[in-house]
């Protein structure tokens, strides 16, 4: 995430006519883009973060849908 907001501050800073970045090559402004999309499609899938995320995410729904279960039945 540190990447995402690395890039969007260069990126408003290009767009923006700021210095020093005003003068940097687009080159530079967007490769911590192209570094995010390599993380995001290749790297994240590749050593399986992914997957863990979706499977905590799947626990935590489940155990507040049992809890929820519980509460509208009074206990």
């Amino acid at each position: 995430m540190p990447l995402a907001v690395i890039f969007v501050i260069l990126f408003l800073l290009k767009i923006l006519d700021i210095p020093p970045v005003a003068n940097w090559s687009w080159f530079w402004v967007l490769t911590p883009f192209g570094l995010l999309m390599l993380w995001w499609n290749v790297i994240t899938p590749m050593i399986g973060w992914d997957k863990k995320m979706a499977e905590k995410k799947m626990a935590a729904d489940a155990k507040e849908a049992e809890e929820t279960k519980k509460k509208n039945r009074g206990f």
